[in-house]
């Protein structure tokens, strides 16, 4: 359980984000501390594995030239934010934070109202520490491109209006209702947690039965080989199947839950080493399909 005393003094400005787009999702993620992924999170810190990196200090204001820094984190006990902004530029004596995203804009091309807060709240913390800021900017990763925000009397009024929310329906210490049949929830990796549909129609706050649950696929699949005098081998991180040297089939390792070989196929040494290393199990099995013997890698200690 966590109570008011165990909540952080500072709102990460990646958690305004959330409130704007779900308060319940801020709740979970924030307060409760919970988390789930899925492939939408999976994708998304693949996007952020560049900015991540770190890319160099930042010179304080009057001390040099801002040109580029990456994953810069700054905080500030007078607003009440902390971030770890991706990317940094400096424009004309002036810094422009620029916030990663993996999906895409608006449809009329405008940043979506939480991504715009929270930038807005990376340019409040820049000026707070004396850089000058006037405007951010928002990378969409899926249609590379890059959205102006401008910081405006609305939007930065708004930003605080958003922490003060937030922070109070933190320290209200229980869950903000789910969302009602909003479109936003099927792809949420809270769902499972959350679970939208169920706690409104046990609420009553929806009518009719809730919308069937259908379990995520895992990770792997299994990968099944049948072809009599095929070869499984593997090449740059994926598996692949040749017969005569023409290749039949080539996927990714990290799609492979295990193997299973029927009759006379072939699997290389380097292939089995790279699956025992990958914790992929190989099962061989008899031409009518009777498993004969299975090799499971040795679990880590």
């Amino acid at each position: 359980m966590t109570y008011a005393a165990d909540l952080p003094d500072l709102v990460p400005a990646r958690m305004l984000n959330e409130y704007v787009y779900c308060p319940r999702l801020f709740f979970l993620e924030w307060v409760s501390r919970l988390w789930a992924s899925n492939g939408d999170t999976a994708e998304g810190d693949w996007r952020h594995r560049r900015v991540d990196s770190g890319g160099g200090d930042v010179p304080l204001p009057g001390e040099g030239e801002v040109k580029a820094a990456r994953s810069v984190d700054l905080a500030s006990e007078e607003l009440g934010i902390t971030a770890k902004l991706d990317l940094i530029e400096g424009d004309g004596g002036q810094v422009v934070p620029v916030d990663t995203k993996k999906g895409r804009p608006a449809r009329d091309g405008s940043s979506w109202e939480p991504d715009a807060v929270q930038v807005c709240a990376q340019v409040l913390l820049l000026r707070e520490h004396g850089y000058q800021a006037e405007r951010g900017e928002l990378y969409y990763a899926e249609t590379r491109q890059r959205i102006p925000v401008e910081i405006t009397r609305e939007l930065v009024a708004r930003t605080l209006q958003v922490l003060t929310q937030a922070r109070e329906t933190a320290e209200r210490l229980a869950p903000p209702p789910p969302l009602k049949s909003s479109p936003k929830c099927p792809r949420c990796s809270l769902a499972g947690i959350c679970l939208p549909d169920e706690v409104n129609v046990l609420a009553r706050r929806q009518s009719g039965a809730p919308r069937r649950l259908i379990a995520s696929d895992p990770d792997g699949h299994p990968l099944y080989i049948t072809e009599q005098g095929a070869v499984v081998g593997i090449d740059g991180g994926r598996v692949t199947v040749s017969k005569h040297r023409e290749e039949l089939v080539s996927v990714r390792l990290i799609d492979v839950l295990h193997v299973s070989v029927f009759g006379n196929v072939q699997v290389t040494t380097q292939a089995l080493r790279t699956f025992f290393d990958s914790d992929v199990s190989v099962f061989y099995y008899s031409y009518g399909g009777w498993l004969q013997v299975s090799i499971q890698p040795i679990p880590a200690v």
